[in-house]
């Protein structure tokens, strides 16, 4: 999630046309710069260069977000439609696909932090191999990892219980913009290793 104010712009965000490594792109309505998430800021337009302000959230299935917050009320915009997004390996030039998929495939897809200069990988196959929460120190910072198979979902807490900024991604494409990561292996939880 990403903090809509960039200096003296309030911008609205939705979802860009193709990937870019495997990633997620998005496009703001009012300057149709196109961002990337994974390398937090806009890779062209007006905006091209300026980074995206990363605040601390959650994402999960709607399920488990009810399960855990019953009272939660759902937000709509009436007349309002976002870009309708498809998880495909569409890029731009080629035709795009006619159905939209039903389901992820999750085999790849894993929590991506960084911190202090230092980026992370806990691919989702790994986690399942341990339980949570998971107790490291990432970048100088101690922190519990918890992960939830059937919500589709990981995040990570500091010691003082405060969320922490983390992406869910997949496995390529978090590596594309992280060269350098280590990746979490759990037959070593008290470590990371550079695959």
């Amino acid at each position: 999630m990403y903090a809509r104010r960039l200096g003296d712009k309030e911008l609205t965000f939705d979802f860009a046309s193709g990937l870019v490594n495997d990633n997620l792109l998005l496009v703001d309505r009012e300057t149709s710069s196109v961002w990337s998430q994974l390398d937090n800021k806009a890779i062209s337009g007006p905006m091209k260069d300026t980074p995206m302000v990363v605040v601390p959230a959650m994402q999960s299935t709607w399920w488990f977000w009810k399960t855990k917050h019953p009272d939660t009320e759902v937000m709509t915009v009436e007349g309002k439609k976002g870009r309708e997004y498809f998880y495909s390996d569409w890029t731009p030039g080629k035709p795009r696909p006619k159905k939209r998929p039903t389901s992820h495939n999750t085999v790849n897809l894993g929590l991506g932090i960084s911190v202090n200069g230092e980026s992370f990988f806990l691919p989702f196959r790994e986690l399942e191999r341990t339980s949570t929460p998971l107790h490291l120190t990432i970048g100088g910072v101690d922190m519990a990892v918890y992960y939830r198979p059937w919500a589709m979902t990981a995040w990570a807490f500091d010691q003082q219980r405060e969320l922490l900024p983390t992406v869910l991604a997949y496995e390529a494409g978090w590596k594309s913009f992280h060269p350098e990561t280590k990746v979490f292996d759990s037959s070593r939880p008290s470590s990371f290793r550079r695959r």
